[in-house]
């Protein structure tokens, strides 16, 4: 099976696990000839609450606008029944929102989900799977509802989703670990999704001053992903300057690495083993400064008990690779006193 194949059974499966598609009781709706119920509903009827599992994307926004008045609506938006005997919009959220901007469309064709709360969000999920249209940002934030709003466990949540407990745990650590302003800024559209990924990699108290500089500077994607990495491998001095001038500490740092890719003095060995040991010296900076004193602040509540045989193994690996370069060092200046000597 290809893989959009098993995207989609397993999008049709926790539909199924959730019952979407039972059919309401109400006077307006009709069946059509796929069998599903549908109704008219006006736009003032439609909720927006599950709007805040959704990113907002402009540009998209305004695709489907120009859609909109040219060709109407073509598919209907997906709601569901809420107890106050409103409606609430599980999916369909451009739609609705350039609807608005339409004078003369005042109702909207809409398909009527019989599921509670836990439904319609999964739903939200489910129904946006099939086109691959739904963000691993937004799956987090279903995946935090589901947890934190409806307390079910993450193996419960997985087993709605279908999905397993490890692709729920990721969902709900990436959200966990953004800020409110960032996570603000993702839905009203101000900040991608890939944006959101790179800042989530940071300590939730320096996020918002990294979201100052990117907004500040206008940094695009590739740009904060650099920052980013030059922010977790420097010290909290050179943090503060790369900040106020990210695009000039980026552009040293591309230098920086364009001077050590290759040397036209070393072979293939050579110049292989000079890229390693420059990777080895960033990824030792990372390593300091998140396990030295203040470092260690920045993790959770027994992670340091998990990651104690990480930490075993490579103390082990730092101190071979130490003996090893002092070996080296000192054949080298050993070779170089020969060399000294020779007439």
């Amino acid at each position: 099976m290809c893989e959009r194949e098993s995207v989609e059974e397993r999008g049709k499966e926790a539909a199924e696990r959730q019952g979407f598609g039972a059919e309401p009781e109400t006077s307006r709706c009709k069946v059509t000839r796929t069998g599903v119920n549908e109704q008219d509903l006006s736009r003032e009827e439609i909720g927006e609450g599950y709007r805040s599992l959704r990113l907002v994307n402009p540009l998209a926004e305004k695709r489907m606008l120009a859609s909109l008045e040219r060709y109407g609506q073509m598919s209907p938006v997906v709601v569901c029944r809420v107890s106050s005997g409103g409606y609430e919009l599980v999916d369909g959220f451009k739609r609705l929102r350039a609807s608005r901007r339409i004078c003369h469309l005042h109702t909207l064709r809409a398909r009527v989900l019989e599921v509670g709360a836990r439904g319609a969000k999964a739903a939200v999920l489910c129904l946006n799977w099939v086109s691959r249209s739904v963000s691993d940002m937004e799956e987090g934030w279903v995946v935090r509802a589901l947890c934190r709003e409806d307390g079910l466990t993450q193996v419960e949540v997985g087993q709605i989703l279908g999905r397993d407990h490890s692709w729920v745990s990721r969902r709900l650590s990436l959200v966990e670990r953004l800020s409110d302003e960032v996570q603000l800024q993702l839905r009203l559209g101000l900040i991608t999704g890939t944006v959101g990924r790179e800042l989530a990699r940071v300590p939730r108290g320096t996020q918002e001053r990294v979201l100052s500089a990117v907004v500040a500077h206008g940094l695009g994607s590739r740009e904060v992903a650099g920052l980013v990495a030059l922010l977790r491998e420097s010290s909290p001095e050179d943090q503060e300057r790369y900040l106020r001038e990210p695009r000039q500490a980026l552009a040293e740092q591309c230098k920086a690495h364009t001077a050590v890719s290759r040397d036209s003095r070393l072979g293939e060995a050579g110049n292989q083993l000079l890229q390693d040991l420059s990777r080895m010296e960033r990824a030792c900076g990372r390593v300091i400064s998140t396990v030295g004193i203040h470092g260690l602040s920045k993790l959770g509540r027994g992670e340091l008990l998990i990651l104690a045989p990480a930490l075993g193994q490579a103390r082990r690996a730092g101190q071979q690779a130490s003996e090893v370069l002092h070996q080296a060092l000192t054949a080298g200046e050993g070779k170089m006193d020969d060399d000294v000597q020779q007439p």
